[in-house]
């Protein structure tokens, strides 16, 4: 009899994670080995530019289980290892150091990596990038000693910093190369609930440019940053966020890839018993490969694609895209996905805050719907979205009818 070899998960991130705890619950009784690049266990990034960095005196990551949890659960999780490839017909992993580890599943949950900017002066001591824990400690030591912050991106890990650090006192700036923050995603009149929002808060803005340069003193420190049209803005530190790529360092040559890496609706690569979860992956929704870096999306297929090991093709991945954002005591949620609209039928008013925006196409049908402090619960948004019918605009606008 062949001795099990058990499953392999690349990365310790959020997807990563739920794959090895569901596995678990799932019955599955054979090896489980997570190979983290970082010397932490797994933990929730989303808490790095929201509350997590509001508690100064705060150190330790926001892990999603503490150590004892992988011992009882029989997860064995190497820490500071790197892969560097994988040999589907042994059916082994080589990691930096020259290991070989063998699997008969492997999942590649490496997330996602930082688009950089690559602007002049970047390297001055007071400007960051924001990907994980490491990170998050040098922004929020640094961020104690300065009064003036300058965001260069105002997507939303940009918008939720701001959020942050206006509350911590500082004098946020945001750079954002477009006219409106986040416009191609909700929307010209959301951004500029959002931008108003931020603004009655002290944030300013300087949309439609970007960051061109970093200038420094003689000590290397941060001094201002100058945009595209040559403003300055002072700031003794700067955080840029201009987007993210799924990060496929963990490549084959039979491994396809298309921006991130192809799966099917069981989140099966190219390779076989090869799984590729979370924001690294590419994966079919309503005809068409798209690319998601939510929280909710890696919690969700990083828990499918365990159910689909533990039980080949049983649970094909229809998942709706979901986010959320909380910016001062506000709550934005968003179900669906897009890239573009053919117009935005609004309910409830943008005055009180309570509103829901429904992206529909010529005829009407829901591609996603954003609401705004629970001015619409979740499951009725769902149900909504889920009946296959166009909206109808009345009714819709009729804040005295639930949207099921």
């Amino acid at each position: 009899m062949v001795k099990a070899k058990g499953t392999v998960i690349i990365g310790g991130s959020i997807a990563g994670h739920n794959v090895a705890s569901r596995l678990r619950k799932e019955g599955y009784q054979d090896k489980i080995t997570m190979i983290e690049a970082k010397n932490t266990l797994p933990y929730d990034r989303a808490e790095l530019s929201t509350g997590w960095m509001q508690k100064l005196a705060k150190v330790e990551p926001p892990l999603f289980q503490k150590k004892d949890f992988f011992e009882e659960n029989k997860i064995e999780v190497k820490l500071n290892t790197k892969v560097t490839d994988f040999d589907p017909e042994k059916k082994i992993v080589i990691t930096k150091e020259g290991e070989e580890l063998p699997y008969d599943t492997l999942v590649i949950a490496t997330g996602s990596s930082l688009r950089k900017l690559g602007a002049p002066g970047e390297e001055a001591r007071g400007v960051y990038y924001l990907r994980d824990h490491e990170d998050a400690l040098e922004i929020k030591e640094w961020s104690k000693e300065v009064k003036n912050l300058a965001i260069v991106g105002g997507g939303f890990i940009g918008l939720e910093l701001a959020a942050t650090f206006s509350k911590l006192g500082l004098n946020v700036t945001v750079i954002e190369y477009s006219d409106y923050p986040l416009g191609r995603i909700i929307g010209e009149e959301a951004s500029k609930y959002f931008m108003q929002m931020h603004e009655e808060h002290g944030v300013h803005f300087i949309t439609g440019e970007g960051g061109k340069a970093f200038e420094k003193d003689t000590a290397g420190k941060l001094t201002k940053v100058i945009t595209t049209e040559d403003r300055e803005v002072p700031a003794e530190m700067a955080i840029i966020g201009v987007g993210v790529v799924p990060n496929v360092s963990v490549d084959h040559p039979d491994l396809k890839v298309d921006e991130g890496i192809v799966v099917n609706e069981y989140g099966e690569t190219s390779i076989s018993d090869v799984y590729a979860v979370g924001d690294v992956a590419v994966w079919p929704y309503q005809g068409e490969q798209i690319h998601v870096a939510h929280w909710e999306h890696a919690y969700n297929q990083g828990q499918n694609v365990a159910r689909n090991i533990v039980r080949a093709k049983s649970h094909p991945y229809r998942v709706r895209p979901y986010f959320w954002t909380d910016q001062y005591d506000q709550t934005f949620e968003r179900l669906g996905h897009m890239d573009s609209w053919n117009r935005i039928i609004r309910r409830g008013s943008f005055e009180d805050g309570k509103f829901t925006l429904a992206y529909v196409d010529k005829d009407n049908y829901p591609l996603a719907i954003l609401f705004a402090n629970h001015n619409d619960k979740r499951k009725e948004v769902r149900q909504l979205m889920d009946s296959g019918k166009a909206i109808d605009e009345e009714s819709f606008k009729d804040v005295e009818k639930p949207l099921n």
